[in-house]
């Protein structure tokens, strides 16, 4: 597990001084367009044939939430801001896209090898959207 934990801040790291060291505007990933979800599905191959010697999914949920930021940030979207857009705007059940983004922000905390609390997941602010999102998830 320790083993895990550094490839991931190495990781980190790497996009850091990959990005030249300056903060990169990110956005949120667009809602509901397939095409942004097959960008995402790219580099989870990439980064997880990579980087890690396990699949993402056998990770604890922190390191998850890592993996999946790292995604998001590969491709120029804010992971955070994101989870907050599908919260804060009308659930789109009817467009398969919007509901996979739905199921891919949540990932960190659903089917975990290693139970967490989601405190333990995700930044207070995120909390209250992961509540939102789950809630019109299964409406």
């Amino acid at each position: 597990m320790r083993t895990q934990k550094t490839i991931i801040s190495i990781l980190l790291g790497v996009l850091l001084v990959a990005c030249g060291g300056e903060p990169k505007t990110l956005i949120p990933a667009p809602l509901g367009d397939q095409a942004a979800l097959e960008k995402l599905a790219k580099s989870w191959e990439k980064v997880s044939n990579e980087n890690l010697s396990t699949t993402p999914m056998s990770l604890p949920g922190d390191q998850r939430k890592r993996f999946i930021e790292m995604i998001f940030t590969d491709n120029g979207y804010s992971y955070s801001a994101t989870l907050h857009t599908l919260a804060t705007q009308k659930f789109d059940k009817s467009n398969k896209a919007y509901v996979d983004m739905a199921e891919l922000v949540l990932m960190p905390h659903r089917n975990p090898k290693i139970p967490m609390e989601a405190a333990d997941i995700y930044k207070p602010a995120e909390l209250l959207d992961v509540a939102v999102i789950e809630r019109a998830l299964n409406q």
